[in-house]
């Protein structure tokens, strides 16, 4: 079997990476705009959500409410990622979510499902730590291991990490360099091309697959019912 830097190297190859260009003024004031607005409206639907979890987490959830881990930002810039905890315990290790799988709880699981535990990052998309949309912030550990072994990946931070963002919607989750390699494709052409129209077919995108993701979680748990 190939290891992963001949896979790398070959994805390379058919993969060339793009360049990036200057944003204007007039989208850089949309999308901060979009974003402020957007987490304002949103910020009443997740203190109401916060307190749901409060009120389950001593049943289905035990422990803190929040989260906290280091991403690597804009510019290399470290900050702290809220979100609301899905794991039993509260070390903060370096790990893919997909290692952990069994610290995962009842509640942190439907949670994930549906997305609802990365919410809080909409306090960094209001100090301005994240963006909306654009890439997502690797954890400092993994950042200098891409950055060595994928040519190309520290471009990355030229933009704000977003919550949602282009590689999410076209490639999803990964948990190997490989996956990192690929999904750095998406990142880069959305540096590259990031504009009007590319910035709200990817917000109304993160829409429809999340209304999608709670309307399948609803009919999975509805299905048992119907069987009996």
């Amino acid at each position: 079997m190939p290891s992963d830097v001949t896979i790398l190297e070959h994805l390379f190859e058919e993969q060339p990476i793009v360049e990036s260009r200057k944003l204007s003024f007039g989208f850089a004031f949309f999308k901060r705009t979009v974003d402020i607005v957007t987490s304002l409206i949103l910020l009443p639907i997740i203190v109401v959500i916060c307190a749901l979890a409060l009120i389950l987490n001593p049943i289905l959830n035990r422990g803190k409410l929040f989260y906290t881990q280091n991403r690597v930002g804009k510019n290399n810039t470290v900050f702290r990622i809220y979100k609301l905890r899905t794991m039993q315990g509260g070390a903060e290790s370096t790990k893919f979510a997909t290692e952990e799988k069994s610290r995962i709880t009842p509640l942190g699981r439907f949670m994930r499902n549906i997305h609802v535990d990365e919410l809080p990052q909409i306090v960094n998309v209001l100090i301005g730590d994240m963006s909306l949309i654009g890439p997502r912030p690797e954890q400092p550990e993994f950042f200098q291991n891409y950055v060595q072994n994928i040519e190309g990946f520290s471009r990355r931070q030229s933009v704000r990490p977003g919550v949602s963002g282009l590689a999410q919607l076209c490639y999803g989750y990964t948990d190997s360099p490989v996956g990192a390699r690929r999904k750095l494709k998406w990142d880069l052409e959305y540096i590259h091309h990031q504009g009007f129209f590319l910035e709200t077919q990817i917000y109304l995108r993160t829409f429809v697959y999340i209304f999608f993701r709670i309307g399948k979680c609803l009919l999975d748990m509805i299905k048992p019912t119907k069987k009996g």
